[in-house]
């Protein structure tokens, strides 16, 4: 009996070890054959008319003989879809674009000004694209955005990430957005979104009232004479190595920094307005979560920065007796002193916990109008980015097919931010 059973099981175990070969040899389990694929890491959409010019960014992977890392190469295509843009790489190179490892869509400002969901759809179809792909927009082309060779890393699309991080959002100097929650505000009944919007700054700032002076420059003179003086002391080959290292260093300065502290609102996936890097801010500390966010208040000629341990952000929605919206914002920070422009005595510097005298009631009272000020540009753009149309739905149902088209212009709204310290 034993005999058998024993038998049995080795059948069992046979048949398992067969399922699994079949499994595995039928199966690429989502290998990639870098022979034949471009791995599209970032895409670029500018339109011409009725003309999809698609940028995109592929990874090219380097043999470890060399020693080097993943390089990143443009392609830039032409279609009437975006589908038939892709297809022209295929065309071009004979490699198959993939987009599964794709994290960043950037929208050129000519798109942005058009339903930019006549683009976007494509990647909401694309069963292979992650909805948590971020979707940016830039004041020019994406395809120029794409080119850029950035200080922080070669591959533009891995420097924009960086500063779409989580920890950006945290501290509220970004409003990023996915793919998903893009579509999510289109297709609601809001029908509004927002993107953050990418710029190119220099990575060093001019020194000087007159602008004439700067870091770059100072440290050109002191490489000249310190170049001179090892003349005088080396030979010639000595020389041409500092003046490679110098050339070197001055293209090192040359490549620009990413910046995304504004953000771009939309109605129907059209580009409407924009908000200020404080905007940015307020929006975010009602609908995102901060930690060690710094915040700055101007006090007579001193400015003292605070630090934003934690905030939570209340609201309650009514429709008042003459049927106009009402919204309560209650925003509540725990927050300390970061710094201060001027020395402070030790009673103010002992813990990161003390509150300098009336500076908690500047920040309230300057929060307070920047809410206020993304409020009345939602208004008068149209973008709800607040949720009116969709809280009427989901609180005051009875007033909704009265109110809904004009909810947003009659609300009405009601600020209160309050900062408490974090002792």
């Amino acid at each position: 009996m034993q005999s058998t059973h024993n038998k049995n099981t080795v059948r069992y175990f046979l048949l398992l070890v067969g399922l699994l070969a079949f499994l595995f040899f039928s199966n690429d389990f989502g290998l990639v054959d870098v022979q034949k694929t471009a791995i599209v890491m970032a895409v670029g959409i500018d339109r011409e008319d009725d003309t999809y010019i698609i940028t995109s960014q592929i990874a090219i992977p380097q043999s470890s003989k060399q020693g080097k890392q993943t390089e990143a190469v443009q392609i830039v295509s032409r279609g009437k879809t975006v589908a038939d843009a892709f297809k022209q790489i295929n065309a071009k190179t004979g490699w198959y674009p993939k987009l599964v490892f794709c994290n960043l869509i950037v929208l050129g400002e000519k798109a942005t000004k058009q339903n930019v969901f006549d683009a976007l759809d494509f990647f909401i179809r694309d069963e292979y694209l992650s909805d948590d792909c971020f979707v940016a927009t830039t004041m020019g082309t994406a395809k120029d955005l794409l080119n850029t060779s950035a200080l922080v890393d070669p591959s533009s699309n891995i420097a924009m990430e960086k500063v779409l991080s989580e920890h950006a959002k945290q501290v509220g100097s970004v409003l990023p957005a996915t793919l998903r929650e893009f579509a999510i505000g289109y297709f609601g009944d809001s029908h509004s979104s927002f993107l953050p919007i990418f710029k190119t700054e220099p990575q060093q700032e001019k020194i000087g009232s007159d602008g004439s002076s700067s870091s770059s420059d100072n440290s050109s003179s002191d490489s000249n004479s310190s170049s001179s003086s090892a003349e005088n002391s080396s030979s010639n080959s000595s020389s041409g190595d500092s003046s490679g290292g110098s050339s070197a260093q001055k293209s090192a300065q040359d490549k620009p920094v990413f910046s995304a502290g504004e953000t771009a609102l939309f109605v129907d996936g059209k580009k409407v307005g924009v908000l200020t890097s404080a905007e940015t801010f307020a929006i975010g500390a009602i609908q995102n979560k901060l930690r060690l966010a710094p915040y700055s208040v101007t006090q007579g000629d001193n400015t003292c920065t605070l630090t934003v341990r934690h905030n939570a952000p209340k609201m309650r929605f009514q429709v008042t007796e003459n049927d106009r919206a009402h919204l309560k914002i209650t925003l509540t920070l725990s927050a300390g002193t970061l710094d201060y422009s001027k020395a402070l005595g030790i009673e103010n510097i002992k813990d990161a916990g003390s509150e300098i005298d009336g500076v908690f009631a500047l920040a309230e009272k300057k929060l307070a109008a920047e809410i206020d000020s993304v409020f009345e540009k939602c208004r008068k753009t149209g973008c709800d980015l607040f949720g009116i149309k969709e809280k009427l739905l989901k609180y005051e149902k009875a007033h909704f097919q009265a109110l809904s088209d004009t909810a947003l212009d009659g609300a009405i709204l009601d600020v209160e931010v309050r900062f408490r310290n974090v002792r």
